[in-house]
């Protein structure tokens, strides 16, 4: 399977490793500013709760200056924000109840076992774990964004001239 496609800011910032041209670079500029939706319309949806309407405008407002939220990125965070409240609430069931809570099986023999609610915390976890990756919610996914080019050599003055044509 290939790699999945990235802006060209973030392919440059990761140092043109594809050898992109000027004038290739400069068209995929074009093109990604023709695809890109509008972001008049980030606001939470209506079916959110109000815990995870709020985590949703405190993201937005974070998120604000880097320009990337747009109006179809609405659906993804809201799912984030929904799977961060409720994993919140398994929290706060687990230590009300415990990690160990007692289970009578058919036989009627009472045993201890773990917490159902702690694989659905697993679950939403991994949820919001790949979900926070796509907007740069973690310090990893931030690096990847903040990754600055380096210029290993000076340029000779040929290159100065001629640039890329070499």
């Amino acid at each position: 399977m290939g790699r999945k496609a990235m802006p060209i800011q973030l392919h440059l910032l990761q140092g043109n490793k594809n050898r992109l041209t000027k004038k290739e670079i400069e068209q995929r500029v074009e093109a990604e500013k023709r695809l890109k939706p509008k972001a008049n319309k980030v606001k939470p949806p209506a079916w959110l709760s109000d815990e995870a309407k709020k985590e949703f405008k405190r993201i937005v407002k974070e998120m604000q200056d880097l320009d990337l939220l747009t109006n179809i990125d609405v659906d993804a965070l809201a799912l984030y924000c929904d799977a961060y409240v409720n994993y919140i609430e398994c929290t706060r069931i687990i230590a009300e109840e415990g990690l160990m809570v007692e289970y009578t099986n058919k036989a009627a023999e009472t045993n201890k076992v773990p917490h159902p609610l702690l694989t659905k915390k697993k679950q939403l976890h991994e949820q919001m774990k790949s979900l926070a990756a796509e907007f740069g919610l973690t310090p990893a996914a931030r690096a990847k964004l903040a990754i600055a080019k380096e210029d290993k050599k000076p340029k000779m003055e040929e290159e100065e001239l001629f640039g890329d044509a070499l």
